[in-house]
Parts: C-alpha cells; sequence; structure tokens
C-alpha cells in the first residue's frame, strides 16, 4: 500500500485488506484508513474539541473510534477507584458523558465500550459502578 501512496480509493483499499486479511480484520482496517483520512481524531472527542461521528455513512469510523476509546480508558484507569486528585477523575467524568453521547447516536456501539466479551480487558468496575449510577443524571441534561 505504501507504493501506491495516497492514490488508493476505498473500493481498492477493500479489495486488499479482504484479500489479505479476515473479514473482520479487513473491516477494522478499513475503518481505521478511514479514520486516518478522514477529520476525526479521537483525542479531539475526548477533549471536547469534536464530536461522535453520527452519518450513518461513518458507522464504520463510528465503530473503531469507540473501540480506541475503550481501549484508552483500558490503559488510563486504575484499576482501584482513584482520591479524586489528578487526571483520572477528569478523563472517568469525560468518558461518561462521551458514552451518554454514543448511546443517543448508536446504543449497540456504545454498550460495546463497556461491555466484556471473552477475554477482553474489563474496564475498572468503580468506573462501570459510576456510569450506572450517573447515567440517569447525564441523559436528563441532553434532554
Amino acid at each position: 500500500m505504501t507504493a501506491y501512496g495516497d492514490s488508493l480509493d476505498g473500493a481498492q483499499i477493500e479489495a486488499l485488506a479482504y484479500g489479505c486479511l479476515t473479514p473482520h480484520h479487513a473491516t477494522q482496517f478499513k475503518a481505521f484508513v478511514k479514520q486516518v483520512r478522514s477529520r476525526f481524531d479521537l483525542a479531539s472527542i475526548l477533549k471536547g474539541d469534536m464530536a461522535w461521528p453520527d452519518r450513518a455513512e461513518d458507522r464504520d469510523v463510528l465503530y473503531f473510534l469507540s473501540q480506541s476509546f475503550r481501549a484508552q480508558l483500558i490503559k488510563e484507569l486504575p484499576d482501584e477507584k482513584p482520591d479524586g486528585r489528578g487526571g483520572y477523575r477528569e478523563l472517568a467524568h469525560r468518558a461518561k458523558a462521551l458514552l451518554t453521547e454514543l448511546a443517543a447516536i448508536n446504543l449497540e456501539i456504545a454498550q460495546m465500550v463497556v461491555a466484556t466479551v471473552d477475554e477482553q480487558p474489563a474496564l475498572p468496575s468503580w468506573f462501570l459502578v459510576e456510569v450506572v449510577r450517573d447515567l440517569p443524571r447525564l441523559v436528563e441534561r441532553k434532554v
């Protein structure tokens, strides 16, 4: 793909991906390329500078961003509830608001962010308790 540069279009990337990868990985790869080439950036979404993609044609990018969001939460949130100092609380607070926004766009994708499936690492239990506790208040604010 590097040899072709930016001249590859979506159909060519799709053909290459499905020819070299499993269908699941090809779909993820296509979404990754689309996200890299698009205006969407998880860091900007986390900062509040950008919203989740909400158009139907961007569902693959939304899925990819949501899985990246989940991975970042698993990486950055501590296993034990923090004492209220530091960036953990800010990240947890912002993450709850982002989950509410994501659920308004696509409930299934939002559920995949918090669900633990098979061998995947789980989000910290203290964070999940806070999500369940705060969700009615967060949804009420949006209405």
